[in-house]
């Protein structure tokens, strides 16, 4: 046996002894004339252990109380999780889909509000010439009056403010503002969310506090009067705190104003182009102006402005995407397109520094990119869009649309949303990286847009008037607008 090999497949026989005192706990054996050469071995064992627990073994007879009213707050907020729940699923299986084609992005119409009650004066009908969004996205204003005047405004203005009631989602009535001419333009502070600016059309600009949720007695502050020549005022902007400072430096080193820790700056522009800076703090009744722009006044012609805006300043941007922070851009009546610069030399100075290829028509709206620094869009009355660096004097892109727009918002950069007139939708949504179409289902109406604007707060909504006196409030999915490497980049 000595010669027996692992591998030898012939039947051997030896002795053994075996041991086996308990058959469930242990087993041995031993045997003899047996042995082995060359041979590895490998050995292995498992253990398998368990506990099982009777329930008198347990100590714990004690009864967890719920607590008072979770019973009733379970059944009012439990719908409504299943519900966010189930929509969130439905949206995750959207975006997680691996087809190349493009989705189309379907937008919820969340109220209409009707709006035409006979306001105007002989032919012309009730319209809606401006909608802003409060910070908070809880409150929306409107203006209604008369588009198109013979000669001079025999309208009287008013705004119709709206507030958010959470228990109906729905936004109902709050209070009315009136004015002796037509409120052509109007803007909430865009973090002030009790801050309310408008202007009319006899040049005249007002700032309300609506804290208290009504006008009382010193909660409005009107311009100095012969603002703007007493002509229309076109545009509004509210400084961010970047640009706010740089103005209120200026008001302090050229005036000695002092600065409350409250005063806000104020931008307006009116059709004989002039362009005001001034500080408002409607807690301390202040309402002064820092500087007086006339646009291309060195040339003297004065343009009439329809729009203007101010660069985004981001002090922390990276040196290789540093551009001028004290730029900005001026839309006219005739095309033109003026770049301007912040200068605080005398009162009266002319701004501007270059004129851009412009369009061949009126500039309905201008906007910087909050997104790609010294870059803006602006869209013109022959349905021209176009894309513009303030380093070139050239469009970067022209978009060259087959429907007539009237006015333009930021949605979710590089997206905007276009207002349409005389089209079967009221809105339509374009990349202007790409130039193509972002398809969106559910904006649809009958009258013409007139204007519009976007709140981001929470989710994205979108506030549209028209010329028929209605007001559409849409809620769009914008995180399901996909976006490839070559939309991020111009």
């Amino acid at each position: 046996m000595s010669d027996l090999s692992g591998y030898d497949s012939e039947a051997v026989g030896f002795d053994c002894i075996t041991q086996d005192p308990r058959s469930l706990a242990s087993s041995s054996a031993q045997t003899t004339e047996f042995s082995e050469q060359g041979v590895a071995s490998q050995t292995s064992m498992s253990k398998d252990k368990g506990c099982m627990i009777q329930p008198e073994d347990g100590g714990t007879n004690e009864i967890s109380e719920i607590p008072s009213g979770l019973n009733e707050f379970l059944r009012r907020v439990a719908p409504a999780m299943m519900e966010q729940l189930e929509q969130n699923d439905r949206e995750f299986i959207n975006e997680s889909s691996d087809s190349d084609e493009e989705d189309v992005i379907v937008a919820k119409l969340l109220q209409e509000i009707k709006l035409k009650h006979g306001l105007g004066c002989g032919d012309h009908d009730t319209s809606i010439l401006g909608v802003t969004w409060s910070s908070a996205g809880n409150s929306i204003a409107v203006s209604i009056g008369a588009m198109q005047h013979e000669t001079w405004c025999q309208n009287s203005g008013l705004i119709k403010v709206f507030m958010l009631k959470r228990s109906e989602e729905r936004f109902v009535q709050a209070m009315d503002v009136t004015e002796k001419d037509c409120v052509s333009v109007l803007k909430y502070h865009p973090t002030v969310a009790a801050l309310l600016a408008y202007g009319t059309t006899s040049g005249e600009i007002v700032l309300c506090n609506l804290r208290n949720g009504s006008l009382d007695e010193g909660t409005q502050l009107a311009s100095p009067a012969g603002c703007h020549g007493s002509r229309r005022v076109s545009a509004l902007r509210w400084a961010d705190a970047p640009l706010a400072n740089i103005f209120l430096m200026m008001q302090i080193t050229g005036k000695g104003k002092r600065r409350g820790a409250a005063d806000q700056v104020l931008f307006s522009a009116g059709c004989d182009g002039t362009l005001n800076a001034w500080q408002v703090n409607a807690d301390q009744k202040v309402f002064e102006n820092i500087v007086c722009y006339h646009i291309n006044g060195d040339q003297k012609l004065a343009p009439d402005i329809t729009c203007f805006d101010f660069i985004v300043i981001y002090p922390l941007r990276p040196t290789d995407e540093k551009v001028p922070d004290d730029v900005f851009v001026v839309g006219t009546k005739t095309g033109k397109l003026f770049l301007c610069k912040i200068k605080a030399e005398v009162e009266g100075v002319d701004p501007v520094y270059d004129v851009l290829e412009g369009h061949g028509t009126c500039v309905l709206d201008v906007a910087f990119s909050y997104q790609r620094p010294g870059i803006f869009v602006s869209i013109s009355m022959d349905s021209e869009l176009r894309v513009y660096d303030i380093n070139q004097g050239s469009p970067l892109k022209i978009l060259c649309l087959d429907i007539p727009i009237s006015c333009m918002s930021w949605l979710s950069p590089p997206c905007v949303v276009l207002g349409l007139s005389g089209c079967e939708e009221s809105l339509r949504v374009y990349n202007v990286n790409s130039g193509r179409f972002v398809p969106v289902t559910g904006m649809n109406g009958c009258g013409d847009v007139t204007c519009v604007s976007v709140n981001q707060f929470g989710s994205c909504r979108v506030a549209a008037g028209d010329s028929d006196g209605n007001v559409k409030i849409w809620e769009l999915p914008t995180r399901h607008i996909k976006l490839s490497d070559d939309d991020l980049d111009f």
